[in-house]
C-alpha cells in the first residue's frame, strides 16, 4: 500500500511539474519571440495579488542604453480617461454633481447647438465633438481659460446623444468641470481622492515631480517630405519623452484630462487591484462605469471612459488603450478571471499584436485552470 502511495504521490508530483513548467516554458517563448522582434517596453500578467508574468524588454532610452525595468515611467495616454470618469463619479456620490448635469451649468457662453450637452454625453463620447481642436497638435499650449471658447467653437459631427465620436475635446472639458467643482487642479483631485488610496505614486503629470531619466523616450518613424515624395523608408528614430511639452514650457496648460499621464507597471497593477476590491465606489456607480451604453464599433461599447467588450475566449473584457502616435499601452481586465494583462512600449511601430493576443489567450487559460481563489 505504501508503494501504492509512493508512486502515486510521485506521479502527482511529476504531473504538477509538468504543468508549471509548460506554463513557464509558454511564458519564456513569449518573451523569445518578443525579444527576436526587438520589442522595447513591458509586459504585465496578474491574478489579483498574484503575478504570473512580469518582464521588461530592450531600451526605454536607447541613446544613454537605459533598459526597461520595472521602474520605467512610461506614457499611458488614454488610459487616463478612466481616472477623470472615476472622479466624476465620485463627485456624483458625494451629490457635488449629477452626469445629467448640461454643460451650462458649468460654463458660460455655451453655443445653442451645445446647450442640451450633457456630461454623460462627454463621458460617453456622444456629445458630438471632433477628436481634437482644429489647427492644435497633441501637445500644444492651450490657455485654459480659453479652452471652453475653443471647445465650443468647434462644429458638431452629431447631435448630442446621437451616436459614438470619440473626442479628446469632451474630456478636457470633464477636467474643466472637476476643477470648477472642487476648487483644485483635476490631477490634484484624482491624486488625493484616486491615487494615493490605491497606493500609486508615480503616476500623473506633475504631482509625481518625474526625473527626467527614468522617462521612457518615444520613438518613430516618421518620414520627412522628401521621403514621402520618393517612398524612402524612415528609420526609427527618437521624439523625446512624453513630458518634454511639460518641461519645456513650465506652468502652461494643454488638453490635459484626456491622455498623458505617465505610470509604471507596479501603479497598474495597484489600479487593477483598486478596481477589483470595489472600495473607491458604490457597487453601483462601478456598474454605472463599466455599463456599455453605445456602441464604439462591431463588437465593442463605451461606458465612462472604458470600453466594454467580449474578449479572448469570450471573456467578458473591460479595457482601453492609449497612444501619443509613438508610444502604446494596453490596459485589459478580465472581471471573471481575474486577470490583468497590460502591456507597453515606447515604440508603437514595432508592436506585436498578434503576439500579446496569444499572450491573452494563455493567461485566461491558465487561470481558468488552476481556479484560483484570491482574496481582495
Amino acid at each position: 500500500m505504501r508503494k501504492v502511495l509512493s508512486f502515486l504521490t510521485l506521479l502527482f508530483f511529476f504531473k504538477f511539474s509538468n504543468a508549471i513548467a509548460n506554463e513557464y516554458t509558454f511564458f519564456e517563448n513569449v518573451d523569445n519571440a518578443l525579444i527576436e522582434k526587438s520589442f522595447s517596453g513591458n509586459i504585465f500578467v496578474a491574478h489579483g495579488q498574484q503575478i504570473l508574468h512580469s518582464k521588461s524588454f530592450g531600451y526605454s532610452n536607447r541613446e544613454k542604453k537605459i533598459r526597461f525595468s520595472e521602474n520605467t515611467i512610461f506614457d499611458i495616454g488614454s488610459i487616463t480617461k478612466q481616472f477623470l470618469a472615476t472622479s466624476i463619479m465620485i463627485l456624483s456620490e458625494q451629490g457635488r454633481l449629477s452626469v445629467e448635469d448640461e454643460l451650462t451649468k458649468y460654463f458660460q457662453d455655451v453655443p445653442e447647438d451645445k446647450k442640451k450637452i450633457k456630461l454623460h454625453h462627454l463621458l460617453t463620447h456622444t456629445a458630438g465633438f471632433p477628436a481634437n481642436l482644429s489647427n492644435h497638435q497633441l501637445y500644444d499650449v492651450v490657455d485654459y481659460k480659453k479652452l471652453p471658447s475653443l471647445a465650443f467653437k468647434e462644429r458638431l459631427l452629431s447631435m448630442p446623444g446621437e451616436k459614438y465620436q470619440y473626442s479628446n475635446i469632451g474630456y478636457s472639458l470633464l477636467a474643466r468641470v472637476v476643477e470648477s467643482v472642487t476648487n483644485k487642479n483635476w490631477e490634484q483631485h484624482i491624486s488625493e481622492t484616486l491615487l494615493q488610496p490605491s497606493r500609486m505614486t508615480s503616476t500623473g503629470y506633475r504631482i509625481p515631480n518625474f526625473k527626467s531619466e527614468v522617462l521612457s523616450i518615444n520613438y518613430g518613424a516618421d518620414q520627412n517630405a522628401f521621403q514621402r515624395l520618393f517612398s524612402i523608408e524612415a528609420k526609427s528614430r527618437s521624439v523625446g519623452h512624453s513630458l518634454k511639452h511639460l518641461y519645456d514650457t513650465p506652468g502652461e496648460r494643454w488638453m490635459e484630462g484626456a491622455g498623458g499621464f505617465m505610470s509604471t507597471v507596479s501603479d497598474m497593477h495597484n489600479w487593477y487591484l483598486a478596481l477589483r476590491s470595489g472600495k473607491l465606489l458604490s457597487e453601483e456607480s462601478w456598474k454605472i462605469l463599466f455599463t456599455p451604453y453605445v456602441k464604439e464599433g462591431e463588437s465593442s461599447s463605451y461606458g465612462y471612459g472604458w470600453a466594454i467588450t467580449t474578449g479572448e475566449k469570450g471573456s467578458r473584457l473591460i479595457t482601453h488603450n492609449g497612444s501619443n502616435g509613438y508610444s502604446f499601452a494596453d490596459f485589459k481586465y478580465y472581471p471573471n478571471e481575474d486577470l490583468l494583462v497590460f502591456v507597453a512600449t515606447n515604440d508603437i511601430d514595432n508592436y506585436p499584436e498578434e503576439l500579446i493576443k496569444k499572450l491573452n489567450v494563455i493567461a485566461i487559460s491558465k487561470v481558468a485552470n488552476k481556479s484560483l481563489k484570491q482574496d481582495k
